[in-house]
């Protein structure tokens, strides 16, 4: 059934609308990334990328998506440019990060170690060139672009937004409070799960070595529901706000930490006893490693949070640019202001919170589950005392 409707306030139109502008910034990129001067290109056409996947994902139910141009397309360009990425991310996080503080034998050491990344990095940029000349990627656009100008959807595409979003958004909000990646490294005390800040540095690296799936598998879904509530958060008025700040500095911070274990990996190949000829490198990545965990661990504790998580729930399930007034019966005139005050204290100081995380939130850095050590317990250790 073609959609032929310009209701701004439909489903069809919002996918519509975010699929193409996805498209758009992606192709916007795609010089720039074969001409590989800047690595950022790189990196925002892949964030483009995840987001038209996501957007597919989500708006699924509504779509009749052409052949050539759905989500399992959209994944394998992604995958060569993801390649690439991971590379360039080793390059600058040893340039920037660690080179600086290494001495001068590890640092003549190191060049080696980049020289052998640089060849890596050139054959990743010469796939990725070939597949943005390819039938695939050329028929995945055409295909996408002639949907956008006449698109083709299903019958709840006509569906008011409001009315459904709640419908949209909660089975992807649900997928993540459900993830076992927020139970790793967590003890329960009287049946509540909490993070285990006792850990010890060895501790922490055998589980991070064991189940860095998980939090890479995490920080994946994190990314979908943070690029979903951007879709939608015009619908929403700043009540997203905190929790899209909150969830982008979560990502970064499982970044950083699956950044250090894909290094080490690198350095492993190059050398199996690179920490042997770079111990202040492994050192330094070590104790960087660490501050990740702990930042971490302050997100899993907020979100292991069960009013944390039913506050987004709330917010999700009632759009609108505020959000509803509680209606009571006013048994006198006391009672009367103190419920019409309730309210505006509750906003007031929600808006004091987001300004403060706004001025305490750092700089942003730069997707089977394998078996734990305890596997009756999700990674987690059990202390009821």
């Amino acid at each position: 059934m073609g959609m032929k409707t310009a209701i701004k306030s439909t489903v069809g139109v919002l996918a519509t609308e975010s699929l193409a502008a996805c498209l758009q910034k992606a192709e916007k990129y795609e010089k720039p990334v074969a001409n590989n001067t800047d690595p950022e290109d790189l990196h925002q056409m892949r964030v483009q990328l995840r987001r038209l996947r996501t957007a597919m994902q989500v708006f699924a139910p509504s779509l009749v998506l052409p052949k050539g141009a759905r989500e399992a397309q959209v994944a394998q360009v992604a995958r060569k440019l993801g390649k690439q990425r991971d590379l360039d991310v080793i390059g600058i996080t040893l340039q920037t990060q660690f080179a600086p503080d290494l001495p001068d034998g590890e640092r003549a050491m190191l060049d080696k170690v980049r020289r052998r990344l640089a060849k890596r990095q050139q054959k990743a940029h010469r796939r990725v060139k070939k597949e943005l000349q390819s039938k695939r990627y050329k028929t995945l656009k055409s295909a996408l672009y002639k949907w956008t100008a006449a698109p083709d959807c299903k019958a709840t595409a006509r569906l008011s937004i409001d009315a459904v979003l709640p419908d949209l958004m909660l089975p992807l909000v649900s997928q993540l409070w459900l993830h076992p990646g927020w139970l790793l490294g967590t003890k329960v005390t009287r049946g509540t799960f909490k993070p285990d800040t006792r850990l010890s540095v060895e501790s922490v690296d055998a589980l991070m070595s064991d189940r860095s799936s998980t939090l890479h598998s995490l920080r994946k879904q994190v990314k979908r529901v943070r690029y979903q509530l951007k879709f939608v958060s015009e619908h929403y008025g700043d009540r997203l706000t905190a929790d899209l700040e909150r969830f982008a500095d979560l990502q970064d911070v499982l970044g950083a930490l699956q950044d250090s274990l894909v290094l080490e990996d690198f350095l492993a190949e190059w050398r199996s006893d690179w920490a042997a000829q770079l111990p202040t490198l492994k050192s330094l990545l070590l104790d960087s490693r660490h501050r990740a965990w702990q930042q971490w661990q302050a997100h899993q504790a907020y979100y292991l949070t069960t009013k944390n998580r039913h506050a987004l729930r709330q917010i999700l399930l009632v759009p609108g640019a505020a959000a509803p007034k509680a209606k009571a019966k006013a048994t006198s005139t006391k009672s009367t202001k103190a419920a019409t005050a309730a309210p505006a204290q509750r906003s007031a100081q929600a808006s004091k919170t987001r300004q403060s995380r706004s001025k305490n939130t750092t700089s942003r850095q730069s997707s089977p589950s394998p078996q734990s050590s305890q596997p009756d317990n999700n990674g987690a250790a059990s202390n009821d005392n």
